[in-house]
């Protein structure tokens, strides 16, 4: 029979006092020494303790149980990175990715010819813009004469 660390521990405390105490009634100089190494419970104590370490290894096994889910999520995720960084080094393989149009950008000999037509254009543009912006072509234009009762106007 093996005695626990609690029960040795109180076994100490009960033969240190035997040995140093006063010679009176065995028990209560035992019950006293247990007391004042704090090592006695409450019932209500001692039922709460047994809820506690319930509860402790409850948690214990569901924490157990979220590290093999953990671990085995964990490969289902490294694979899928492994099939991304494949799928994206056979993308990289390709002379032309898919959302890349190089003919849309591509140069061509029309777009040279285009330069003569473009520059007429703006010729065009320039000339209409001048003509609007004449002040006195304004269909509201005055000419802001002196009105005839001001006192500079000769009669």
């Amino acid at each position: 029979m093996t005695i626990s660390p609690l029960a040795l521990a109180a076994k100490k405390v009960i033969e240190a006092a035997w040995l140093h105490g006063p010679s009176y009634d065995l028990a209560s100089q035992a019950a006293f020494a247990l007391e004042s190494a704090q090592l006695l419970q409450s019932p209500e104590t001692a039922a709460d303790t047994e809820q506690l370490r319930a509860k402790y290894t409850e948690a214990a096994a569901t924490v157990a149980q979220l590290v093999l889910e953990r671990g085995e999520r964990m490969k289902v995720e490294n694979a899928l990175r492994d099939r991304v960084a494949e799928l994206e080094q056979q993308l990289a393989a390709k002379d032309h990715p898919v959302d890349e149009d190089p003919i849309a950008y591509a140069l061509t000999e029309k777009a040279a010819d285009v330069t003569p037509r473009v520059r007429g254009l703006r010729e065009l543009v320039a000339g209409q813009r001048a003509a609007l912006e004449d002040p006195h072509d304004s269909p509201l234009h005055h000419g802001y004469r002196v009105g005839r009762d001001l006192p500079e106007v000769q009669r």
